[in-house]
């Protein structure tokens, strides 16, 4: 009996999820389509090319929707199982509410399971390549006002680096400074180059002009075909610095985060982005909790409620999950704790009406 109950919750949730899922993502593609087509039309785009862009852009609205999807599904079952006394009559055989939902809660499991891998592995490369045709047609025209190609590094106390451009395909990096001071914040020596070249495991220099005022004297000379080990700065750690953190999956943004807090750089920005990708993926299962006990509170078997219930859960979710991201980038609350505080928030709600309401 309670295998067929089971089989039964869990076959219509997947199938309000399907179509749940289909009618966001479009909603979601569609209204970006709006949004974009007069810079697809400026940048004199080819059909081909805005196909292939929201071929890569898919994979992350899918993403997003599926949260939303989760919740939506989640009260709308709940609901409707109250509406037509289904509820009543599986309690009459001594079930419990929770019991009975322990199909919705398994399968939400997968679906985290799921999302984690999908947002690290095809999300994150698609965004990649997104991001190619994005730079390559200047779409992003409001972010890149605000952009930098170049980027200054603390390699050590004392030392400093400046990177004007990479270019991954050949690994060689542009117009180059290396800057050495003091204690005290003197300039000691500096290191101009116009490229460096990654060849085994270290970076080579056709050409390098070396300035030192040691001892307050000036020198300089200009030293040929040389070959200069720099800590922690090689062409992974290049190329993860001109690329955010949505193009980076859990474990390449680790090891980066890694590296960086070895230096003296502010690393907030990579920490979040970090653990929001393992809080995010488990997003699914925290609003499918957080949606049954809200229903099961609810005790009103109205539709509209329902949806305006899953409105209300998801608005709150994103709400303080991009709350929690700024906070986190600004240093206001720790990495860890800014990227959790929209899963944190919403299961604190939901524990609160069980309490009130429920229990």
């Amino acid at each position: 009996m309670i295998k067929l109950i089971d089989l039964y919750i869990l076959k219509r949730f997947i199938g309000r999820i399907l179509f749940l899922l289909i009618a966001i993502s479009s909603i979601i593609l569609i209204t970006n389509l709006v949004e974009m087509i007069d810079n697809f039309i400026d940048a004199n785009m080819k059909s081909n090319e805005i196909f292939n862009y929201y071929l890569y852009t898919l994979p992350m609205i899918i993403s997003y929707a599926l949260p939303m999807a989760i919740t939506i599904a989640t009260v709308l079952s709940i609901l409707v199982y109250i509406q037509n006394n289904e509820l009543l009559a599986i309690r009459s055989l001594g079930i419990n509410y929770f019991r009975l939902t322990r199909s919705i809660i398994f399968f939400s499991i997968l679906i985290s399971v799921f999302h984690f891998y999908f947002e690290n592995t095809i999300v994150s490369n698609s965004n990649r390549l997104k991001n190619k045709i994005v730079k390559k047609y200047n779409l992003d025209k409001k972010n890149n006002k605000n952009k930098k190609n170049n980027f200054i590094e603390d390699i050590s106390k004392n030392q400093s680096i400046l990177i004007n451009s990479y270019n991954n395909k050949n690994q060689t990096a542009n117009k180059i400074v290396l800057k050495e001071i003091d204690d005290k914040n003197n300039l000691i020596s500096r290191i101009d180059a116009d490229k460096m070249v990654w060849k085994n495991n270290n970076w080579y220099f056709e050409e390098l002009l070396y300035r030192n005022w040691k001892n307050n004297q000036y020198t300089f000379k200009i030293i040929k075909d040389t070959s200069i080990m720099l800590q922690d700065i090689n062409p992974i750690y290049l190329t993860t610095e001109f690329i955010e953190p949505d193009q980076m999956n859990y474990f390449e943004l680790k090891k980066f985060v890694d590296i960086k807090k070895k230096n003296s750089g502010n690393i907030n920005k990579w920490a979040v982005g970090l653990h929001h990708k393992l809080s995010y993926a488990l997003s699914s299962l925290v609003l499918t909790i957080s949606a049954i006990i809200l229903s099961v509170a609810l005790k009103n078997s109205n539709v509209s409620y329902g949806i305006g219930l899953s409105l209300l859960i998801i608005t709150i979710y994103y709400v303080m999950l991009i709350i929690g991201k700024n906070f986190g980038i600004e240093g206001i609350l720790s990495p860890l704790l800014s990227a959790w505080l929209s899963n944190i928030t919403v299961l604190l709600i939901a524990f609160y009406s069980y309490k009130r309401f429920v229990f």
